[in-house]
């Protein structure tokens, strides 16, 4: 039986998944966003330890829209230094 305090040996049989950071996205190719989406939940999925929440998620995410897409989430992002939040800043 296992003790709660106690580490489980890792297997050396069993490989460690790794995902491939999501590619850039900017709004100039909308088409590219269902992609980006399922990138990103894709890597979260992968890396459960690093982004065990929403707010982890939705950093990571923001660092990789470029464009249109950036300016749009960097006003919402810079409205909470004015006491406005934004709910998709946690949620």
């Amino acid at each position: 039986m296992l003790n709660v305090n106690q580490t489980p040996s890792p297997n050396p049989n069993v490989r460690e998944t790794k995902a491939y950071i999501p590619d850039t996205f900017s709004s100039t190719e909308p088409d590219k966003l269902k992609n980006f989406l399922f990138q990103c939940c894709f890597y979260f999925c992968t890396n459960l330890v690093q982004f065990n929440t929403d707010i982890a998620k939705i950093n990571i995410a923001m660092i990789y829209l470029t464009g249109v897409a950036q300016d749009w989430f960097e006003v919402g992002f810079n409205q909470k230094d004015q006491g406005i939040l934004q709910d998709w800043l946690s949620n």
